[in-house]
């Protein structure tokens, strides 16, 4: 989904697949794409074939080759309100489709050494957590125009790595060429010894920020200008509940899709809301969400009563929106399934915490093993699943805490994955107890982090 952005059209033939295919069950990504699950492998060219007949694809979105070759440039990220947040710098959108339009099903683009995740971000709130990815562009703005700086060499499987400043100023109308310029660098210059050891992460580390920028810069056949990536004020943050536009009279909302799962009819409801009262096009959200936009502010009143009663309600707490979880339950690598934890865990700090969770922001994320696709090496509090060891080994999880510098830290051990909700219940009670003393829940996890255990708490 290029951008994330849907036509209803688009949605009904996804869902009419998903009855078909995919026993009317399909996800939401955090690269805003869609999953759909238990197909078979003489099914796949019918399904392809109807994709592309919506204009649709599913190029960008796997590697399953053994070996460091075979990868590909991967769906680019971008806010899911370009084009339409209040105080954005400048709309990624029409970059990316160039971008997509320009990589899908290029040959040369066809065997990188790995994947490569490219992120774009015009949004005041850096919703799509820039740094995770290979590449990620950030509007900036100097004394004369607005335009991107890049980030290289992030990537959050182990060991997780933020993306570092490669100081450098790109104007929009450049960008397709520097893309194609770094990636072609990777391609010729990544290591293709070891797939543990091609990511693009690894050759920012081996060859230095210099050395890349010196091999952009002589694909491009010009001194990049420079840009002091030290100005940079990179928070984090997420699009919650439902917002005015910079566009006068419309709102945009965001869907609390739990963890992205849906059934068929629930997704074509939403389809048809869109139809109704946005123009008929709707966007994905890197957080496994959906986003409607244009809505008329009349008729916002309208459009979250037919949301309720189709079991998405905007009432509750903003975990609903910011708890995120891998696909582990159709994922050999997994040790348990996240998703029906990550639910159990919502269901229960709302019941226990009761009203307390309304106002603020706590990101936990849910990964079924180290590789860290639910992103909880990057979380406020990050899960991973691990195996209790013993005379009868259980599904557990640790429990990571978010840091300062972005990066998880290691806080508890081995938790047994049913008493998982009530340590959460402990750190999130321990926080609302004290949370007047620390500027951030991250700040307080670091005091947390310090201390090793929750003991001077009473919870």
């Amino acid at each position: 989904m290029v951008g994330g952005e849907l036509t209803t059209t688009q949605a009904k033939a996804i869902a009419e697949l998903s009855e078909t295919y995919g026993k009317g069950y399909l996800e939401i990504t955090t690269r805003h794409d869609i999953q759909l699950h238990w197909i078979e492998d003489e099914d796949a060219p019918e399904i392809f074939a109807k994709l592309e007949e919506v204009g649709l694809t599913t190029d960008m979105c796997g590697q399953a080759y053994p070996e460091a070759r075979y990868g590909d440039v991967r769906n680019i990220v971008s806010c899911p309100v370009s084009g339409v947040q209040k105080g954005e710098l400048i709309d990624t959108l029409p970059i990316v489709k160039e971008a997509v339009k320009f990589f899908t099903g290029k040959k040369e683009y066809l065997d990188l050494p790995r994947k490569f995740k490219i992120a774009t971000s015009g949004c005041p709130l850096n919703c799509i957590k820039p740094e995770i990815n290979d590449l990620a562009l950030i509007a900036v703005k100097t004394e004369n125009s607005i335009g991107f700086t890049a980030l290289i060499g992030g990537g959050i499987g182990p060991p997780p790595m933020l993306a570092r400043p490669l100081n450098v100023y790109i104007p929009p109308e450049e960008v397709l060429s520097f893309l194609k310029a770094i990636i072609e660098v990777y391609r010729d210059y990544g290591s293709r010894e070891s797939k543990a050891k091609a990511r693009f992460k690894w050759m920012v580390e081996a060859l230095g920020i210099e050395k890349i920028r010196m091999l952009i810069e002589e694909r491009l056949g010009k001194k990049l200008e420079i840009f002091d990536a030290k100005t940079l004020k990179l928070n984090w943050g997420e699009h919650i509940g439902y917002q005015p536009q910079k566009q006068d009279g419309l709102f945009f909302l965001v869907v609390p899709i739990p963890l992205g799962m849906l059934t068929a009819d629930k997704f074509l409801k939403i389809a048809q809301i869109a139809d109704d009262y946005c123009e008929g096009k709707f966007r994905l959200s890197p957080l496994q969400k959906i986003v409607l936009i244009n809505i008329p502010e009349e008729k916002l009143n309208e459009v979250k009563e037919r949301l309720e009663q189709i079991g998405f309600s905007m009432n509750g707490s903003f975990l609903r929106w910011t708890t995120v979880a891998c696909p582990g339950h159709f994922c050999g690598k997994a040790l348990e399934n996240p998703k029906v934890r990550a639910l159990e865990v919502i269901k229960h700090l709302e019941n226990v915490l009761n009203g307390k969770l309304e106002n603020g922001y706590i990101r936990i994320c849910f990964s079924g093993c180290p590789n860290s696709c639910g992103h909880h090496a990057i979380a406020d509090i990050g899960l991973q699943a691990v195996k209790l060891r013993g005379n009868n080994p259980m599904p557990a999880y640790d429990i990571y805490l978010g840091t300062e510098t972005k990066v998880s830290k290691l806080f508890l051990k081995a938790v047994p994955a049913d008493k998982v909700k009530l340590k959460l219940e402990g750190i999130l009670k321990a926080y609302l107890n004290s949370r007047d003393e620390f500027k951030s829940f991250r700040n307080f996890a670091e005091s947390l982090l310090t201390r090793g255990s929750l003991n001077e708490y009473k919870v």
